[in-house]
C-alpha cells in the first residue's frame, strides 16, 4: 500500500483557512512550546477518519473551527475528507464533505454520508466483506467485517503510550480496541491472510456441523433403543393374543408381521414358541446353578484362607523362640522341632500373601456367567408368558389401532439416516482444509522470530543509548503483545528496564521493526505511516522548555531519519512520519538528517489556532 497525508486543513469560523502541509517519505516535524495545539493534530486526523469519540477540546480549537479536513494520497489516488465541527454538546457531526480528486473547497458543504465514503476508502485499505473478525468477544462479533480503523492501532503512538511500560499500542483502555488488537494482529503482521481467514471460518463451520451430526447420531441411537424396547412390548402383547406367531424373536421380522397384520387385518393363533423357550429356560437354570456353585466355592476358599491366617497367628511365637534359642536347653530333637515349625510358618505366610490364580479365575468366570445370564433373560423376556383372549371385538381393534399408530410414527420418524457416512465426509472435508492451512503455530513462530530480528536491527543502532541494556536481545511476548529484553546468552526475560528513556527506545524500535515486517510481508491493510507524539518527552524539561539529554534526542531522530533511508534503498518503499515535538530544529540540521522536514514551529505566537484565526 502507498499512503501519505498531504495536508491538514482547518476552516475557521471567521473565514480563514489554516493549512499544515506534510511531505511524503519524510519525518515531518511540528515543533514548539506547550499549549500551542500540537497534540490535537492527530485527534483532528482521526476525527476526519470517522472517529466516534474525538478528543478535540472545545475551548480555542472547536469554538473557532467550522470544518476539519485532511487531504491524503492512497495508492496514487488523492482524496479530501472534511467533517463539520463538533456540536454544541460535544458530539461528532454527521456532516461530511468528500472529494475523490482531492479538491479543497473554499467553504465545505455536506455532500456525502459516512457509509458512502467508507465504501470508497475501505477497498483502498484492502478491506472487503471477506476481511472478517476470526473469533468473537464481548464487544466484537465473530464474522463481522473488520473496520480499517482497527488497523490504525499500528500507526500511532500518543503521548500516553509512547513511554508506557505495559502496552505498546494506543487505545488499550478501550475494551473494543483491546479486543480488536488481539483479533487482527495475525492479519496485520502476515501470520495469516484473508484466504486463511476464510478457510478458518469454514473450518469452524464444519467442526460445528460435525458436532451437530454426532449429537444427532447419539440421539438417534438412544431413541432407536427406546423404539426397540417399546416395539418389543407391542410384539409381546400381539403374540400373547395370538395376532402374530412367536416363532422368532427377531424384532425386524416381527415388525414385518405386524405390518402385514394391520394391512390385511388377519391373524392366527399359531404357537411355536415352546421348544425354543424351553431351551432358553433350561440354559438360564444351568447358568444360575453354575454361578451358585462358583460362589459357594469362592466362599469356602475364603474360609480356608481365614483358617490359614489363624494358624499363621498361632505360629508367630516361633520368631521369638528362634531369636532366644540360647536361653533354652538345646537338644537335637528340640532343634529339629523348631526348624519344622519355622518351615511350616513360612509356607503358611506365603500361602496367605500370594494372590491365588484360582481365586482370580473364579471372579472372572462369575462375571462372564452373569453377563450370559442377563443376555438369556432378555431373550426370554421377548416371549409371551401367557395366552390371552379378547373380551370383544372393540378390545381387539383398540390394540390394532395402537399397533398401527406406533408403526406409522416410527415409519416417519425413523427413516434410515446415514450419519456415519455424512460424518466421515465432513471430517474428510475438514482434514483437506486443515492441510491447506498448514501448521499455524510453526508459521506464527517464524514470523515472530523475523519480527524480533528486525527489532534487533534498530536496538543495535542505539549503541550506548540503552546504557545497561546494550547488547540485550529483543523478546516479543506474543500473548501479551509487549516487547521485553533478553540478556545475550540467557533465556531469562527482563521485565523491568527502568527509565522512561528505555521504554521510549523499546516503543520506537518495536514500531520500526513492525513496519519493516509489514512491508516485507506485503500486508495490504496497514499504511506505511507512523504518528509520534513527543518522542523527546523523557529528555525534555517542559517547565524550562529545554533539552535535558540532547545526545539521546539526536539518537531518536537519527533512528527515524535512517529508517526512511533503509525503506527507500533496501525495500524500495516509501514511508511517512508525522512527529510532534518540543525540540529545536538545529538537532537534525546540525547532524545532516536530510529526511527530516520542518512543517512549522509553534513559537512566538504561531500556533495551530493563530490570533487571526479566532473569532474575537
Amino acid at each position: 500500500m502507498k499512503f501519505y497525508i498531504n495536508k491538514l486543513i482547518l476552516w475557521t469560523k471567521n473565514g480563514n483557512i489554516r493549512t499544515l502541509e506534510f511531505k511524503p517519505n519524510k519525518v515531518n516535524v511540528i515543533t514548539g512550546a506547550s499549549n500551542t495545539g500540537k497534540t490535537v493534530i492527530w485527534s483532528i486526523i482521526d476525527y476526519c477518519l470517522f472517529s466516534s469519540k474525538p478528543k478535540i477540546p472545545e475551548e480555542v480549537i472547536n469554538e473557532n473551527i467550522s470544518w476539519y479536513g485532511i487531504q491524503f494520497s492512497i495508492n496514487n489516488k488523492l482524496y479530501t475528507i472534511a467533517r463539520a465541527s463538533l456540536t454544541s454538546h460535544g458530539t461528532p457531526s454527521k456532516d461530511y464533505y468528500f472529494s475523490g480528486t482531492g479538491d479543497i473547497p473554499t467553504v465545505p458543504i455536506p455532500n456525502n454520508k459516512e457509509d458512502d465514503i467508507r465504501e470508497i476508502i475501505e477497498p483502498e485499505f484492502s478491506i472487503d466483506e471477506n476481511v472478517k473478525i476470526p473469533y468473537g468477544g464481548k464487544y466484537i462479533e465473530k464474522g463481522s467485517k473488520i473496520s480499517f480503523r482497527y488497523f490504525l492501532l499500528f500507526n500511532t503512538q500518543d503521548e500516553n503510550t509512547i513511554t508506557h511500560t505495559d502496552t505498546l499500542f494506543d487505545k488499550q483502555t478501550n475494551s473494543r480496541y483491546k479486543e480488536a488488537l488481539n483479533r487482527i494482529f495475525d492479519l496485520a503482521i502476515g501470520i495469516s491472510d484473508v484466504k486463511e481467514t476464510l478457510i478458518n471460518e469454514k473450518v469452524i463451520e464444519i467442526e460445528k456441523e460435525i458436532r451437530r451430526l454426532k449429537r444427532k447420531k447419539a440421539a438417534y441411537e438412544k431413541e432407536n433403543e427406546l423404539f426397540e424396547k417399546e416395539m418389543s412390548q407391542i410384539i409381546k402383547r400381539s403374540q400373547e393374543y395370538g395376532l402374530i406367531d412367536d416363532s422368532s424373536t427377531d424384532i425386524t421380522e416381527n415388525i414385518k408381521k405386524l405390518k402385514m397384520l394391520v394391512i390385511f387385518d388377519n391373524y392366527n393363533f399359531v404357537s411355536a414358541k415352546l421348544n425354543q423357550l424351553e431351551k432358553l429356560e433350561k440354559t438360564r437354570l444351568e447358568l444360575i446353578r453354575k454361578i451358585k456353585t462358583l460362589k459357594k466355592f469362592e466362599y469356602e476358599y475364603e474360609q480356608y484362607k481365614k483358617i490359614l491366617s489363624n494358624s499363621y497367628d498361632s505360629l508367630k511365637p516361633i520368631n521369638y523362640i528362634e531369636d532366644n534359642f540360647s536361653e533354652i536347653i538345646e537338644t537335637k530333637e528340640l532343634k529339629e522341632f523348631i526348624y519344622n515349625l519355622r518351615n511350616e510358618f513360612l509356607l503358611i505366610k506365603d500361602a496367605i500373601n500370594k494372590k491365588s490364580p484360582v481365586q482370580t479365575d473364579i471372579k472372572k468366570k462369575i462375571r462372564e456367567l452373569n453377563k450370559e445370564l442377563s443376555k438369556i433373560e432378555k431373550e426370554i423376556d421377548k416371549y409371551p408368558t401367557t395366552s390371552k383372549e379378547f373380551a370383544n371385538e372393540v378390545e381387539k381393534y383398540i390394540l390394532f389401532g395402537e399397533i398401527k399408530t406406533r408403526l406409522e410414527i416410527y415409519e416417519k420418524k425413523w427413516e434410515e439416516e446415514d450419519f456415519v457416512t455424512e460424518i466421515f465426509e465432513k471430517e474428510e472435508e475438514l482434514n483437506n482444509l486443515l492441510e491447506q492451512l498448514g501448521d499455524k503455530e510453526e508459521k506464527r513462530n517464524a514470523v515472530i522470530r523475523l519480527l524480533e530480528e528486525l527489532i534487533q536491527v534498530y536496538l543495535n543502532q542505539l549503541g550506548d543509548a540503552l546504557e545497561n541494556y546494550k547488547n540485550y536481545k529483543a523478546a516479543f511476548i506474543y500473548k501479551e503483545k509487549v516487547l521485553r529484553l533478553r540478556k545475550e546468552g540467557s533465556a531469562k526475560i527482563t521485565k523491568v528496564i527502568g527509565s522512561s528513556s528505555n521504554q521510549l527506545f523499546l516503543h520506537l524500535c518495536f514500531f520500526l521493526g513492525l513496519h519493516e515486517l509489514i512491508i516485507r510481508q506485503e500486508v495490504p491493510f496497514i499504511p506505511p505511516f507512523l504518528f509520534l507524539d513527543q518522542p523527546s518527552r523523557p529528555y525534555y524539561d517542559n517547565d524550562e522548555e529545554r533539552a535535558t539529554d540532547r545526545e539521546k534526542i539526536t539518537v531518536v531522530f537519527k533512528l527515524l531519519n535512517d529508517f526512511i533511508t533503509r525503506m527507500n534503498t533496501e525495500l524500495g518503499s516509501e514511508f511517512q512520519f508525522i512527529v510532534l515535538e518540543h525540540i529545536p530544529k538545529e538537532i537534525w540540521q546540525e547532524n545532516n538528517m536530510l529526511n527530516v522536514h520542518l512543517v512549522e514551529e509553534f513559537r512566538h505566537g504561531n500556533k495551530l489556532i493563530r490570533k487571526q484565526d479566532r473569532l474575537n
